[in-house]
């Protein structure tokens, strides 16, 4: 197997009659924050589960740098910091002590405490209780127990839920300058697109336990998008327009489908040749949502 951050080949996971993994192939970028998408009980989780050799493959295979997730599973650890369900703590213990008992079971030296709490932006308020820390401190603080050891590959399932917006945002940007920061990849799972849109390189989807549509997130965004148009008259407009994907979405408004924002000026020319005015003209590139439905649906 190729020396990625992920590569998966065929995988397959059946829990008794119902099959939640069905032949997926993913191949994860070095360097990449890369975000894999699917509505709940789409098999993300089970697919993070295997990933970290929390659960064992039924058929195909998965593989970590390189290396077998199941056959190396100790070697594989050591290369991965995770944050797998809601992060569970000690409350009457400080946030140093908590990270102290993270080095320990990793066997890992007390001063990269100081580094990892920095990295998150919770180097002022080590010194703290957990149980005064707020939801997003919490999950800042799993972060950093997930980087202990300069991890290579953060696998984090569901990162900013249940988090209010100012966490969500400090958590996202702490997201995104990790690859830089530290050189670590980071695979995510979510179901917030707009969040994913915020972040992520690279994107997959789950749908019916195969991966659907895997690529770079530019390469969507770099798709032709729509023309919104406010007009005089929707039905001449769509007449004059009837080389392109058209639609009216109203007696003054009409929509050209699958259109490139330079070929705007094109439909310009059209409705002015034909005498139709028009008030208003708006381009919009394909959202992650858009595509998200669109790939899911098809």
């Amino acid at each position: 197997m190729q020396s990625c951050p992920i590569l998966c080949r065929g995988v397959r996971k059946a829990f008794g009659p119902h099959q939640v993994l069905a032949d997926v192939d993913l191949a994860v970028p070095e360097g990449s924050i890369f975000a894999f998408l699917g509505n709940n009980g789409a098999g993300k989780s089970t697919l993070i589960r295997l990933l970290t050799g929390l659960l064992a493959a039924d058929a195909g295979e998965i593989a970590i740098f390189g290396r077998d997730v199941q056959r190396e599973r100790e070697a594989v650890l050591r290369q991965i910091g995770v944050i797998v369900d809601a992060p569970v703590f000690y409350p009457n213990l400080h946030a140093t002590e908590f990270l102290s008992i993270v080095c320990i079971a990793k066997d890992l030296a007390r001063s990269e405490i100081g580094r990892v709490l920095a990295l998150v932006g919770l180097a002022d308020v080590g010194r703290r209780l957990i149980a005064n820390y707020s939801l997003g401190m919490k999950q800042r603080l799993a972060l950093a127990a997930a980087l202990l050891g300069n991890p290579r590959l953060l696998v984090l399932d569901e990162p900013t839920n249940g988090l209010d917006p100012e966490g969500m945002l400090a958590m996202r940007e702490l997201i995104v300058g990790l690859p830089r920061a530290t050189g670590c990849t980071v695979f995510v799972s979510s179901h917030l697109l707009d969040e994913v849109e915020k972040m992520a390189t690279h994107v997959a989807l789950l749908r019916a336990g195969r991966i659907q549509v895997q690529a770079p997130l530019a390469e969507l965004h770099a798709a032709a998008g729509e023309l919104h148009l406010q007009v005089a008259d929707a039905a001449a407009a769509c007449a004059a327009l009837a080389g392109f994907a058209v639609d009216a979405l109203g007696p003054d408004a009409v929509r050209v489908r699958a259109i490139e924002p330079l070929a705007a000026s094109q439909v310009h020319t059209l409705l002015v040749q034909a005498g139709v005015p028009f008030y208003q003209s708006v381009h919009r590139r394909p959202s992650l949502e858009t595509w998200f439905m669109e790939a899911h649906h098809a």
